[in-house]
């Protein structure tokens, strides 16, 4: 057989096939044949998400640099201009454990100004003061992401200096 014959043969099928879809189709709404269906699988009701909202007062926070060479922070994420770091949940253990988790969005009371911008509200990317040494009276303590360290950052951030705002953040309840 020839490439022409195969085109032939195959095109003859095609309708063969489509005609007879649709006169079976026509044969069972005139003999009331049902459809074939398949068992239906049982509703799922989705459950509900819980959040919780939190609100700390007084909180000391502090502004750092880091070098252009070092590793990413402590979520895995490149720093960001709008990236804070907070103590791991338990001092001394795992940095990788936040005590408020990875990407979770703080917000401010009252904004800062930082390089000339102003913010209301930051988003957890790193953890800092691992053993609690510094703040560890003030457990929800922060440290705002200051820029790359050279001159002009670490003298904005030495002048940033302590300062304490109340701040609330939302997490999914556990």
């Amino acid at each position: 057989m020839n490439h022409r014959s195969w085109q032939t043969v195959f095109v003859a099928l095609s309708i063969m096939l489509l005609l007879g879809g649709v006169f079976y189709g026509r044969y069972r709404q005139q003999h009331n044949i049902p459809q074939k269906t398949l068992p239906s699988q049982p509703e799922v009701t989705p459950q509900p998400e819980w959040y919780i909202q939190f609100t700390v007062k007084n909180q000391k926070i502090t502004a750092y640099t880091e070098s252009s060479t070092a590793r990413r922070a402590a979520s895995g994420q490149h720093y960001s201009q709008d990236g804070i770091a907070v103590h791991p949940i338990y001092p001394g253990v795992d940095p990788r454990i936040p005590l408020i988790p990875f990407d979770t969005i703080i917000w401010l009371n009252e904004p800062i100004e930082i390089h000339g911008q102003t913010y209301d509200s930051f988003r957890v990317i790193d953890t800092g003061d691992i053993y609690y040494g510094l703040w560890g009276n003030k457990p929800y303590w922060f440290d705002i992401y200051y820029g790359t360290a050279n001159y002009y950052n670490n003298k904005g951030a030495r002048e940033f200096g302590v300062q304490e705002r109340d701040y609330n953040w939302v997490e999914k309840w556990r």
